[in-house]
């Protein structure tokens, strides 16, 4: 268990912090799915073997392996986005969580990890705590990632933590425009973003806290548009 304790601790650190949050798994699958529908998605189980890649290379972790279940597909703004079920096994361990993966152009093909909070979480030392343990040296991050010092203009907004490649600056790797609307992603319940190349992930920190569908759908349109 502890290769999953930053996952764990992450989002049991904001469970505990954060009396705000709206608890959103005790929606039906039947209505969540019935979401999914209306904001475009379709079933695509063609895609598992090539979303189960696309991972793999995201995370970037030889002590693991993915898998990936009820993966749906959508056309928004013209560009695919995935919304599936992602699990990451080792030495029977098994951590889950809900994710979306979607592109986005940025100015560097490296690696980049991000920690964000949702907007009705307070800034303060609450957060840093979170930050710190989000941002540590896990054996589950990225096997090319290290902590990256987050920006003086981005303290108190709605990142937490940053990995990086060593020798990187956060505005080396993303936009100021695209980071803006990326920090938004906490509000979806996405709190944990992974991209590479022109590829995203944003994943909920575990099953138990799955992603507000109906604040993904506007927060997608400003993303992608």
């Amino acid at each position: 268990m502890m290769e999953l304790m930053p996952f764990i601790l992450f989002g049991l650190a904001f469970a505990a912090v954060v009396v705000v949050i709206v608890v959103r798994g005790r929606t039906s699958r039947a209505a969540r799915l019935q979401r999914l529908v209306e904001m475009g998605f379709s079933p695509a189980p063609e895609e598992t073997e090539t979303l189960v890649e696309k991972i793999t290379w995201l995370e970037n972790n030889a002590e693991y392996r993915y898998s990936v279940a009820q993966p749906t597909k959508a056309i928004l703004s013209g560009k695919e986005v995935y919304f599936y079920q992602k699990s990451r096994h080792r030495s029977g361990s098994i951590y889950a969580a809900e994710e979306l993966m979607i592109p986005l152009s940025r100015p560097s093909s490296e690696g980049l990890m991000l920690f964000v909070k949702p907007s009705g979480i307070p800034a303060g030392t609450a957060t840093k705590l979170i930050g710190a343990v989000a941002t540590g040296a896990w054996d589950s991050q990225p096997d090319d990632l290290a902590k990256l010092a987050v920006p003086i203009d981005l303290q108190g907004t709605n990142l937490v933590g940053a990995l990086g490649p060593a020798g990187f600056s956060l505005y080396d790797l993303i936009d100021a425009t695209a980071l803006s609307q990326m920090l938004g992603a906490g509000d979806c319940g996405a709190l944990i973003v992974l991209c590479r190349g022109e590829l995203c992930s944003l994943g909920s920190p575990s099953l138990r806290m799955p992603l507000d569908l109906e604040k993904a759908t506007p927060f997608l349109r400003d993303l992608l548009r």
